[in-house]
């Protein structure tokens, strides 16, 4: 599953230019060589600065990741949204679209090869940079929520309150499968069995809405 590319928004100054640049020659570099085996030496070279200019755009290697990984995430999770919609029940479009959420995780953090040291030092920024756009998934699942109350397909619900539930649930076993690999020092991040066990209790919350 291929990330979306990134588009220029109008307008975009010299300094957004460069530093969309410097972004896209980042995650070639952090794709081929590993995130932690990539120094700003290699990105310098391959974006034609020296390191001193680059400092002038990020303070580290890891910041240009967060950056390019966060904007990514918002056009992946827009483009996830029209395939949601095609999905035909309401427990359907929720499963689908927490599945896949994980996997653009999972995806972006193999395909780079983010040491599980180094995922644990970028967590708190990561968290920080992510929350405007948890705030918009929320509104996106708590609609799909009111249709599904408006079909007859769920019970009297609060969808707000579930929408933001099943957010912090997809996160939580994220969360957990991600300290499981820092712990253990692992190289790469297994999503498979928490995946499967999301997908049983979403199925679960489900039934006891529907009786």
């Amino acid at each position: 599953m291929g990330l979306t590319r990134i588009t220029h928004p109008p307008r975009m100054n010299k300094k957004e230019l460069v530093k969309e640049k410097i972004g896209k020659v980042a995650m070639k570099c952090f794709a081929k060589y590993g995130l932690d085996k990539t120094t700003l030496d290699d990105i310098a070279k391959e974006v034609g600065l020296n390191k001193a200019s680059l400092y002038y755009y990020y303070k580290n290697k890891e910041d240009i990741f967060l950056e390019v990984a966060i904007t990514e995430g918002k056009d992946y999770l827009r483009t996830l949204e029209a395939h949601v919609l095609e999905k035909e029940t309401t427990e359907a479009r929720i499963i689908f679209y927490l599945v896949e959420r994980i996997n653009y995780y999972k995806n972006v953090l193999n395909m780079n090869r983010v040491s599980a040291e180094t995922l644990n030092r970028m967590l708190p920024r990561f968290f920080e940079l992510f929350d405007a756009i948890t705030k918009q998934e929320v509104q996106f699942l708590t609609m799909i929520i009111k249709e599904g109350i408006k079909k007859g397909e769920l019970g009297k619900t609060n969808p707000g309150k579930l929408a933001s539930s099943l957010i912090n649930m997809n996160d939580a076993f994220k969360h957990h499968a991600e300290h499981k690999a820092i712990l253990k020092n692992l190289d790469q991040i297994d999503y498979s069995q928490i995946t499967v066990e999301m997908k049983l209790l979403v199925s679960l919350i489900f039934k006891g809405l529907t009786q």
